[in-house]
């Protein structure tokens, strides 16, 4: 089953929003927004959504967890106590996720969130720097409607 998704962004905003099916059958709907710098030839902000079924026998905390692993992953320098998630309010909900720089320096911002009750959703924000990264955020808290 396909799921609704959309956004309401300012102008100036590119986005596509495109149903992919897994290996097991499973329907995603995934939406993908950007906003362009021409002259720098680099996109000021990314916000890219997937939205599907909560996987069984887990949470949107697990799940974060999980995305936390494979695009970062741990190091000796992390003691044994640490923990990478944060906790954000999100639309009257709970979002699990992590915060991070891209090699290019970028902040991003993973969030994971039970949506609707047992549909995930993987939020990540990519910004230019903090302020336009908090900016995109603040957006898809506002906007995003399933």
């Amino acid at each position: 089953m396909a799921y609704k998704l959309s956004i309401k962004l300012p102008e100036g905003w590119q986005q596509e929003t495109q149903v992919a099916t897994e290996e097991d059958g499973t329907e995603v709907t995934h939406l993908e927004a950007h906003l362009p710098d021409d002259k720098n030839e680099k996109d000021l902000a990314l916000i890219d959504i997937c939205l599907g079924p909560m996987p069984s026998d887990t949470t949107a905390a697990d799940e974060a967890y999980a995305n936390y692993v494979d695009m970062i992953g741990f190091d000796e320098s992390d003691g044994p106590d640490f923990d990478p998630l944060i906790e954000w309010p999100f639309q009257k909900k709970k979002a699990y996720g992590f915060e991070a720089l891209c090699d290019d320096e970028s902040p991003i911002r993973v969030m994971c969130v039970e949506i609707k009750q047992k549909l995930l959703a993987v939020i990540t924000v990519i910004g230019k720097d903090d302020e336009t990264l908090v900016e995109a955020i603040t957006l898809v808290d506002k906007f995003l409607r399933v």
